[in-house]
Formats: structure tokens, C-alpha cells, sequence
């Protein structure tokens, strides 16, 4: 029976505090999605949090903000955040991560710059399909949603992939190994989704030389997809665009 993988993605955005997007996320099994992540992630939230409905976002969750106020108490904050490591550690997860600095581009190509989504979702799905031909699987993509215009260039960007392939590899290894891609909406509560969350901003974080915060990149790095031969994670789990 041919193994299928789900990828989670999140982006963070250049902000005050830097000039980098990043795209990441990670692939896990169906089975362990289904079976581990989301019971024990969905359990962990009943525990600690008092509406465990509310979908977990690092940067609220940092600022103690949009439900997180409960997080001022620091036992509690520092129990949370030790349990999500706790279940991060004990997951067979590979990770994918595509930044670049956006001010950096712009000068080098004298501001004729092509989309920035674009250029990491491609670096991504190329990474991705990669792992699944290394693991003889199928995977889908999962994104939260955005806005209808954004889905939509999304959505665009990924079939010209799947039709016209890329750089490396070409649109029939492509199209045999993935399947769909979905947005979810945070509505739907997407534990994988909200997992994801964690990852551009931390890989971001450890690029700026911030502090790493309740060590999500130490257990997040870890994980990253290491590529052929387990030696090439910077071409094929971290890649830094540029650098």
C-alpha cells in the first residue's frame, strides 16, 4: 500500500523586526496525523488552555493577546510550550523551510522581482516531491487560508508546478507524486495547520540571531528534511534563498 504524506505550510512576513519571508512547515504520515498529532495535540489543548478550541498562533501566544492572556501566568506559558515540545520531539516529522530576504532580492535584481510566494512554494514542492520519490509516497498540501485573491495565486502557482514542473524536476514525477492542495480555515481548527505556525517564524528567528524562543527551532531543526544521502539539509529542508 503506497505511503501518503501530509504537508502543513505556514508563511511569516518581513516586519519590523527584519526583511525576511519564509515558507515551512512539515510532512508526517497520515496515519500519525490521524493517530498521534491530532488526539495528543487536541488533548494537550483541553489540558492547558481554557478554550482549547482556539487555534494555537505563536505571535498571540508570544504577546499574550486574542485569547493567549492567560499566558501571562509563566507556569503555565512554560508547561504549554514544554508539552508541544514534548509531542514535537516524539513525532516522525520531516521539516521544510524556504526563506529569503526580500530587501536583499530586490536590490540584487534591481526591484524586477518575480512573487515571493511563488519562489518558495516552488522551492518547497520541488523539496518535498524530493522526499516523497526518496519514500515511494503520495502527499498533499495543506495551507491555511487566506484571503480568496491570495488562495487563488496560490492555487495558480501550484498547478503551473504540477503542469510545467521545475527547475530540477519535471511535471510527470511531479503530478505522480502529489495530490491535492487544500486551505483550510481557521475555523476548521486544523491542529496540523496550527503546528506549522511555529516553524518560518522560528527558522527566521534563528537567522536574525534571536533568541530561541522556548527552544522551538533547536526541536523544529532536528527534524528537517536532510535530503540525498542525509547529508544535504541546507539544498533540501533549510533552504535559504540567496545565501
Amino acid at each position: 500500500m503506497t505511503k501518503e504524506y501530509y504537508l502543513f505550510l505556514d508563511e511569516t512576513k518581513p516586519n519590523a523586526h527584519g526583511n525576511y519571508f519564509a515558507l515551512g512547515g512539515y510532512a508526517i504520515l497520515k496515519e500519525d496525523y490521524e493517530n498521534i498529532l491530532s488526539p495528543e495535540l487536541s488533548s494537550l489543548k483541553h489540558r492547558l488552555m481554557p478554550d482549547p478550541n482556539l487555534p494555537l498562533h505563536l505571535y498571540d501566544m508570544r504577546k499574550n493577546i486574542n485569547g493567549f492572556e492567560f499566558l501571562s501566568d509563566n507556569n503555565i506559558r512554560t508547561e504549554l510550550f514544554g508539552e508541544i515540545e514534548k509531542l514535537i520531539n516524539k513525532l516522525e516529522i520531516y521539516v521544510f523551510v524556504a526563506s529569503i530576504d526580500v530587501s536583499k532580492y530586490k536590490k540584487i535584481y534591481y526591484n524586477r522581482i518575480n512573487d515571493i510566494y511563488d519562489i518558495t512554494l516552488q522551492t518547497i514542492l520541488e523539496n518535498f516531491v524530493h522526499f516523497l520519490t526518496e519514500k515511494n509516497a503520495i502527499g498533499s498540501f495543506y495551507i491555511e487560508s487566506r484571503n480568496t485573491n491570495e488562495n487563488k495565486f496560490l492555487q495558480i502557482c501550484y498547478y503551473r508546478l504540477l503542469t510545467g514542473g521545475t527547475l530540477y524536476i519535471n511535471s510527470k514525477t511531479i503530478m505522480d507524486r502529489l495530490s491535492i492542495l487544500s486551505f483550510p480555515l481557521k475555523s476548521d481548527n486544523n491542529l496540523g495547520v496550527q503546528l506549522a505556525d511555529f516553524i518560518p517564524i522560528s527558522f527566521i528567528r534563528h537567522i536574525i540571531n534571536a533568541k530561541d524562543y522556548y527552544n522551538l527551532y533547536e526541536t523544529f531543526a532536528k527534524k528537517v528534511y536532510k535530503g540525498y544521502n542525509e547529508n544535504m539539509q541546507e539544498r533540501f529542508g533549510f533552504k535559504k534563498l540567496l545565501d
